[in-house]
């Protein structure tokens, strides 16, 4: 199966409107990338005050998450296999994808702190742009389909762990974030 969809979108679908496409999304799944973006972005929303466990989320589910899980499993990258094009060189294995680790672990920090707040379409917009960044992994050939699948779950895993963590413990730097979140989400259902 793994194989299968490898080739439909590695080959099938390549172009070089999808290549100039994917190598922006690919590098749109960067950690650095994501936490620069995300402070000048949350800042132009207004919602600056998130940018302390957007970091967080990016940083424990790209660093001890994914990179200390492809240390323990070895797994081959798919752009060492005779038939692929890889439009990057990696060398290190390949389980889970950390590109869309961090995309995924922002995409669910950002929804669990706007909450209600957030309209269905924004939900589907940050997590549709995680699905992009996992896709472009795949296109590119540096990752398996379940190598991107475990990253997306890797990454929605580190963001909700981080955010329990933080609502429990009054001196993590998320709780301050949490804590106004949880009193507006208070007073909003107050009024209703």
């Amino acid at each position: 199966m793994d194989l299968a969809i490898l080739r439909t979108i590695h080959i099938g679908w390549h172009s070089a409107v999808l290549d100039a496409f994917f190598t922006v999304f690919s590098f749109l799944g960067l950690g650095g990338v994501q936490g620069v973006l995300s402070f000048g972005f949350l800042r132009v929303l207004k919602m600056q005050h998130f940018t302390t466990a957007c970091v967080y989320a990016i940083v424990i589910s790209g660093l001890p998450v994914a990179q200390l899980m492809k240390k323990l499993i070895p797994r081959d990258r798919p752009s060492n296999l005779a038939w692929t094009t890889p439009q990057e060189e990696w060398l290190a294995n390949s389980f889970p994808s950390g590109h869309t680790s961090t995309s995924f672990a922002l995409a669910t920090m950002i929804c669990i702190l706007r909450g209600k707040d957030a309209s269905w379409l924004e939900r589907i917009g940050w997590f549709s742009l995680a699905i992009l960044v996992g896709i472009s992994r795949i296109y590119r050939a540096v990752h398996w389909p379940t190598d991107v699948l475990a990253g997306a779950f890797a990454g929605i895993f580190s963001a909700c762990l981080l955010a329990l963590i933080g609502m429990h413990r009054p001196e993590h730097p998320i709780h301050g974030t949490l804590t106004r979140w949880f009193q507006n989400l208070n007073q909003k259902s107050r009024r209703i």
